[in-house]
């Protein structure tokens, strides 16, 4: 045979080759291709049918993640955004808006947060606001009392606008924090102020879901109180290099339970059975 016709038969047989090969798998043009679409990460809380707590209590998510609720429990919930306790703390709490929806027994709720920032919730059937001191309290007769059915979701992001320093104060003749969360700048400072008669403490929580990146001061940090520096209390000062969420709370007024990752307020203290708690955003 001619080389020209080796050389035309080859041609031929890979021409029809490649027909082959598209007709099985589609075409590779551009305008006719149908690009695949990549699901949105996700993320879950269950509503625990015993206790009927969220778990959870803090969940790390990153910005545009799905979050699904779901609810194990046969009777109905309500998901609420507690309201915040200083107008400051708009910019940095519920950033994408409040939420205000029931989930059925037995359904799953989602939620999409685009905002990097905290977002607090609740279940009033369960727990209510107390106003003086801008906590979740639970129900006496909730099932999981003294944990209120609250869940803290933290959806990561980068943060413009952060203050340099930041201040929460002890409130004087109360074994409570001012606020549950303020926000500072990595490399800022934090402040506590103690108005209070008693000694007080900064504990940071054990490490959990990401949460408290490092050590900050010797992590139990006292914030001595108008006995001890009188007339008006001491100040506490951390500098937070690493930025993340940081979760705190006092061990002169609560425990911290190892299996729920959370405090627990002790009985005898003077919100009980709200928890001298709190969180530092740090972006």
């Amino acid at each position: 045979m001619h080389p020209s016709f080796r050389r035309l038969g080859i041609a031929v047989s890979g021409m029809a080759l490649c027909a082959t090969f598209l007709a099985a798998c589609g075409s590779s043009s551009g305008a006719n291709a149908t690009p695949t679409a990549t699901p949105a990460p996700t993320a879950g809380i269950t509503i625990d049918a015993g206790t009927k707590l969220f778990t959870p209590f803090v969940t790390v998510i990153d910005a545009n993640t799905t979050l699904t609720i779901t609810n194990s429990d046969t009777d109905a919930h309500n998901l609420k955004s507690v309201p915040v306790a200083d107008p400051s703390e708009a910019t940095f709490v519920n950033p994408s808006g409040t939420i205000n929806q029931s989930i059925a027994g037995g359904a799953t709720k989602t939620l999409s947060f685009t905002k990097p920032g905290l977002y607090d919730i609740y279940d009033d059937t369960q727990a209510t606001i107390d106003t003086t001191f801008h906590r979740v309290a639970a129900n006496k007769n909730a099932a999981g009392f003294p944990y209120a059915a609250e869940a803290v979701i933290w959806v990561k992001g980068p943060m413009s606008g952060l203050p340099a320093t930041t201040k929460n104060s002890i409130i004087a003749e109360n074994d409570a924090f001012q606020f549950d969360f303020v926000a500072v700048q990595t490399g800022g400072t934090g402040v506590w102020h103690n108005y209070d008669i008693d000694l007080h403490y900064v504990n940071i929580a054990p490490s959990f879901a990401t949460l408290n990146p490092a050590k900050i001061g010797d992590n139990i940090n006292k914030v001595l109180g108008t006995d001890d520096a009188p007339p008006t209390g001491g100040n506490k000062t951390l500098t937070f290099p690493t930025p993340g969420l940081y979760y705190y709370f006092c061990s002169a007024h609560a425990d911290f339970d190892t299996t729920l990752n959370r405090a627990k307020a002790h009985n005898d203290a003077s919100i009980f059975p709200m928890v001298m708690e709190g969180f530092v955003l740090v972006g």
